[in-house]
Parts: structure tokens; C-alpha cells; sequence
């Protein structure tokens, strides 16, 4: 019988995906222009809405499944000169990127990377409980950058509903500055969103809105470009 590595073991399986750190930002998330007609407000939020070319993984035949994790790209990372066929190598972790988000805080993208096939029940929640439970905040040469592992954040609960997952959390974010703020959220979101192919991320710290306790006002959808 082969054996497939379950959540709990992934972590020495799959620690060459061991990034996170920190990088400087500050800045704004853009969004879309609003329509004619008394509706103005509401059509402009939905324009907002950038499309997620990321559908929710599939599971194997043997009822495995590839994590999407949201990492921070490394500074003046250039996505474009990697391919998504290239065979891993444990020192290039950024062989396993499958897509890529627009800029956002302070001149920062996330990079969505799969982690080996695992068995699991809740894809979601486990990639944010393994984002969480890294023990160091970054790998591989250039580094990508995990402050989420640094953090006293704790998944309660993960619902998917229509084209909108909501994230709720528990603990302590422990950010430094603004900029690492603004990667944990964008972290949390592109990390929810990849894994159920919804279009818009809604993140709770104890029922309250996570942006708003760590003081960000613009939290537009990021849009994800694919790298296939």
C-alpha cells in the first residue's frame, strides 16, 4: 500500500516550501469605476470584483490533495522567468508557483504555491493551519516571505458560500508596521480564495473585520493572474 502524507505529517515533508519574513510597504489597493443611474455605488463595488482564474483544487484518486499557499514574493522577484513545468528542486521552491497577484501595500505580490498532495478534508483550512504552524518565515533563494508564521493567529472556522469565503480566525496578529499587515491579510485572502476558487475573501479576527484591527482601509479583492 503506498502511503500519502496526512496534514499532520506534511510539515518535514513538505519543509522546503519554509518561507516567510518581511518586506517593506505602503500603499493602496486599487478598484473599479461605478456605472450610470442611482445604483452608482453598488455597481462600482461589484466592477471592484476581479475575476479568480484559480478553480478549487481537485482531489486524487487517492484522495490527496495539493495545497495553494499564499507566500510574499521575494523583493524584485520577476515572476515571468519561471515556468510552471519546471521540475522541483527543494532549493527553488518558486518551481512550484502556479499564479501570482497585482501589486498591492507597499509594492508587494503574493505568490501562490502548491504544496505536495496531502490528505486532508478542509483544503482551505488547511493551507492557512499550515501557513500558520511554520516554524520558520522563509526559504529558498530568492526567499519567499511568510510573516503569518510569526503570528498568534489561529483558524476557528472557513465557509464557502456563492463566490465568497469567509475566514475566521482567533489570537493576536502581532504585526510590526503596516507593511507586514498588509502581507498577512493579502497572505490570508489569496491563500482562501485559491483554494475554493472564490472571487471575494471576507477575514474575521473574533468576529470584527481583520483590516480594520490592523487599521487598513482599502481591502479590494487582489486580482490573481495565472502563470499558465
Amino acid at each position: 500500500m503506498t502511503s500519502v502524507p496526512t496534514f499532520r505529517g506534511v510539515f518535514s515533508a513538505f519543509a522546503v516550501l519554509t518561507l516567510f519574513g518581511l518586506s517593506a510597504c505602503n500603499g493602496d489597493s486599487g478598484g473599479g469605476e461605478g456605472a450610470d443611474g442611482q445604483d452608482t455605488d453598488q455597481d462600482a463595488a461589484e466592477e471592484e470584483v476581479p475575476d479568480n482564474p484559480l478553480p478549487e483544487p481537485e482531489f486524487d484518486d487517492d484522495e490527496t490533495v495539493a495545497l495553494p499557499l499564499g507566500l510574499v514574493s521575494p523583493p524584485g522577484y520577476d515572476w515571468e522567468i519561471y515556468d510552471s513545468s519546471d521540475e522541483f528542486e527543494p532549493d527553488q521552491p518558486h518551481s512550484h508557483q502556479v499564479a501570482r497577484t497585482e501589486m498591492f501595500g507597499c509594492q508587494d505580490y503574493i505568490s501562490v504555491m502548491q504544496s505536495v498532495p496531502m490528505v486532508t478534508e478542509n483544503p482551505t483550512e488547511s493551507a492557512l493551519e499550515y501557513l500558520l504552524s511554520m516554524d520558520t518565515s522563509q526559504h529558498g533563494s530568492p526567499a519567499f516571505l511568510n510573516p503569518l508564521a510569526t503570528s498568534g493567529l489561529e483558524v476557528t472556522d472557513v465557509e464557502h458560500a456563492d463566490d465568497t469565503v469567509t475566514v475566521s480566525l482567533t489570537g493576536a496578529p502581532g504585526s510590526t508596521d503596516v507593511c507586514q499587515s498588509w502581507q498577512m491579510l493579502k497572505q490570508i485572502e489569496t491563500t482562501a480564495r485559491a483554494a475554493t476558487g472564490a472571487q471575494e475573501a471576507v477575514i474575521l479576527l473574533d468576529d470584527v473585520p481583520l483590516a480594520s484591527q490592523l487599521g487598513l482601509d482599502d481591502t479590494a479583492p487582489l486580482a490573481i493572474h495565472s502563470l499558465d
